[in-house]
């Protein structure tokens, strides 16, 4: 049974909810996630209030959203990394831009720095790492909705004072959150966007530099050092420019900007490299999205018609050219799988060698190179491989009982019925019904 989560985020989350009249508002094409989160806000929480909305429409999800804070309603805006296999990152800036009070949280299974750093960059409060447990998923709602401590509540009403211009209010907070904890990057930006808006430049950019200094990595303060010099100081703006490209490089834009800052300069050879790796970007979020369609239409035609699947996997494997990596192992054996189920496992095999000159020695990619050895009844090149295999890993064999017996049967095959009866055992540890375990072990003369 799930602990019950700690009363002090139950009680933040029902605060927003009940006595707040907040709504969660959620852009997603998960339904065991929608699912996970109606049982938390209807059944664990008790929530009687109408509170939370589910779109698989980005404009819809948008309108919701308007409606809601037209009606003076809290939001917290929860979106899907993807949703059908497309990325969201369009919605959610464009969702910041135009509703800037929203708190948004964001669910993804893609945890790289660069890409966490590029929704942090967006403007997005929180980000949830799927699957997750309910009592993470109220944690995390409730850390996106509230600020957890008495800085993070200063600094909001800092924030809210500056929207109003009251710029000696934030300076007084930032002084009292600096008494408190010396140098904090959040206080001396507040402080420095007081300054600014005081027409106090050269006091700002002092104050942002301090931020920075404070907390290298933290991105607000390189943007506001950035803004301050642009068209003011070319030299400071490529500066900044480049720091920020350095901690989260898939912002194409960003990369076009600093290519452009290298034309003024006239250095043509500088500025053609940034504005490559700006189309590299663009066209990496691309193909991604292509990558995710041809996968999809792959993997639903893979048992009704493996000439289709084929067909399909290649195209992938052809889009990506030269660019191939680890993640493509996957698509190299439901390839080579889609090649056996047609009787073609002499491509099957071709297939897994250019995967190995990918990645050199991959356990699955030989595992499946010895069953379709094994097909075209090559067991010593069969059982070749299945070693390769567990020199490199001497557990892969117990990875399932199929896993186990197909090595057991290459090996009886290729006439080494001592190493065929050491992984038939395995199979049947593993799993004790195995028929075809059962079958092989009888033929061995045991069980």
């Amino acid at each position: 049974m799930a602990q019950a989560p700690a009363p002090k985020y139950d009680q933040d989350l029902r605060e927003f909810l009940e006595n707040q009249h907040g709504f969660l508002v959620m852009l997603s094409d998960d339904p065991l996630f929608v699912r996970t989160l109606r049982t938390t806000v209807l059944k664990i929480l008790g929530i009687k209030a109408d509170c939370l909305e589910v779109y698989q429409d980005s404009g819809l999800a948008l309108r919701g959203v308007r409606d809601h804070l037209g009606h003076k309603s809290p939001v917290l805006v929860m979106v899907d990394s993807l949703l059908r296999g497309m990325p969201t990152l369009d919605f959610i800036r464009g969702l910041k831009g135009a509703f800037p009070e929203v708190k948004i949280l964001v669910m993804t299974q893609e945890t790289s720095k660069e890409s966490l750093s590029q929704l942090y960059e967006i403007g997005v409060d929180c980000v949830l790492t799927k699957p997750v447990s309910v009592d993470t998923l109220i944690e995390k709602i409730a850390g996106a909705i509230k600020p957890q401590g008495k800085i993070s509540q200063l600094v909001q009403e800092a924030r809210r004072l500056l929207e109003l211009g009251e710029t000696a209010k934030v300076k007084q907070i930032s002084q009292a959150i600096l008494k408190v904890k010396g140098n904090s990057p959040v206080a001396l930006m507040l402080m420095g966007d007081a300054l600014l808006i005081e027409g106090k430049r050269e006091e700002a950019i002092k104050a942002y530099e301090g931020a920075h200094d404070g907390a290298t990595l933290y991105l607000e303060p390189l943007k506001k050092l950035a803004s301050v010099h642009q068209g003011e100081d070319d030299d400071n703006y490529l500066l900044y420019l480049k720091k920020l490209d350095v901690i989260s490089p898939l912002n194409t834009e960003r990369k076009c900007e600093i290519g452009k800052v290298y034309v003024r300069k006239n250095d043509m050879d500088r500025a053609d490299v940034y504005f490559g790796e700006a189309i590299v970007n663009a066209q990496r979020e691309a193909t991604g999205y292509l990558d995710r369609i041809v996968a999809n239409i792959a993997e639903s035609v893979s048992e009704a018609s493996p000439a289709l699947a084929e067909k399909y996997y290649f195209k992938i494997l052809e889009m990506k050219g030269e660019n191939l990596t680890k993640e493509d192992m996957v698509t190299f054996n439901r390839l080579g799988i889609a090649l056996r189920k047609q009787g073609k496992w002499k491509e099957a095999i071709d297939n897994y060698k250019k995967a190995l000159t990918v990645v050199e020695g991959d356990e699955r990619v030989l595992y499946n190179m010895g069953l379709a050895y094994a097909d075209g009844q090559q067991y010593h090149m069969a059982v070749s491989c299945y070693e390769q295999v567990l020199r490199a890993d001497p557990e892969f064999h117990r990875t399932a009982a199929v896993v186990a017996f197909n090595i057991a049967y290459g090996y009886h095959l290729a006439k080494q019925d001592d190493y065929a009866r050491k992984y038939v055992e395995a199979a049947l540890e593993i799993d004790p019904g195995h028929v075809n375990s059962k079958k092989l072990m009888a033929k061995l003369g045991g069980g």
